[in-house]
């Protein structure tokens, strides 16, 4: 369905409300209510489903007409207003291909949010999170952290956007959420190697650190010399960490961890990654990595859902 396309581009511009306290969306709606139970609108009626008190899946029921009403749902669900047009045109322009299916059409909402839209005797859609049962991740290897949830970061060290989050974002994931036990913080390499010729060898060289169990230590050393723009010489980056030389040489020279390396870069492709740094926290795929405070939420939303019908 080439058309169903364009709103997943327009969408992965929006500020979502996802995660958010639920009182933010009937504010945005413009109407009182609560999660769990349906509300009137004009036309037809949305239900919320809330994870500790944070926004999780909205679900909407009208009219097959009330498209303005339905896009006034989506505006307030992602909290842009901007998305109402495009929303309208993508509706009236895929309504009869969207009627044609006996089961609900999935859509992306730029690469963190799907939109399910089924148009029979009338229209209804569920906007959430995009979630992936946490059997498809394989086994940690690199976590900071012993409590909460599990946060996992796809990294290529020679990505200028990873540097960016290992040395500004990082630390203060470190200092208010993974020392408090809030989550746990898990690094997993997808070297883009199509754009950075050595950013394979790098996950390499950062897996024989960890074999002297100096990954993070590595890991926060070889981002910061690579954010100089400089070359890095990864032997002597070892040697100024106090690693022993030469079995890091051997490590690196013989390949020790290549299988390992290639391993997490076909499983972020499984996932359907495309660019670095991807997180997700616990099954959620975060929609901005570079917003700390939101790392928090959706461990919170994380947390709720593993403890949901205990």
């Amino acid at each position: 369905m080439r058309k169903l396309l364009a709103l997943t581009l327009f969408l992965g511009l929006a500020l979502a409300e996802i995660a958010a306290p639920v009182e933010r969306f009937f504010d945005h709606l413009e109407k009182p209510g609560a999660a769990g139970k349906p509300i009137k609108l004009e036309k037809g009626y949305v239900q919320v489903e809330a994870l500790d008190g944070l926004l999780y899946k909205v679900r909407y029921v009208g009219p097959k007409d009330a498209v303005e009403e339905a896009a006034q749902v989506l505006a307030a669900t992602v909290g842009d207003d901007g998305v109402k047009g495009p929303f309208k045109s993508w509706y009236q322009g895929n309504r009869a291909l969207i009627e044609q299916q006996k089961r609900p059409v999935r859509v992306g909402l730029g690469p963190a949010y799907v939109l399910e839209i089924q148009i029979k005797d009338d229209l209804r859609f569920e906007v959430g999170p995009l979630e992936l049962p946490e059997s498809v991740f394989g086994e940690p290897r690199h976590v900071l952290g012993e409590k909460g949830p599990l946060v996992r970061e796809y990294s290529d060290f020679y990505c200028p956007y990873c540097q960016r989050l290992a040395l500004t974002v990082l630390p203060e994931l470190k200092k208010n959420y993974v020392e408090k036990g809030v989550f746990r913080f898990e690094y997993r390499h997808f070297p883009l190697i199509e754009i950075h010729a050595d950013a394979f060898q790098a996950a390499e060289a950062s897996e024989c650190a960890a074999e002297q169990g100096k990954f993070w230590p590595y890991h926060d050393r070889l981002f910061a010399e690579l954010q100089k723009g400089k070359g890095v010489n990864y032997v002597a980056l070892a040697r100024e960490l106090g690693l022993k030389v030469e079995a890091f040489r051997s490590c690196l020279e013989g390949g020790k961890y290549r299988d390992v390396v290639k391993a997490m870069r076909a499983e972020a492709e499984s996932l359907g990654l495309e660019g670095t740094p991807t997180v997700f926290v616990g099954p959620f795929r975060l929609p901005n990595p570079f917003n700390p405070e939101a790392y928090a939420r959706y461990a919170r939303m994380a947390k709720a859902l593993s403890q949901k019908g205990k």
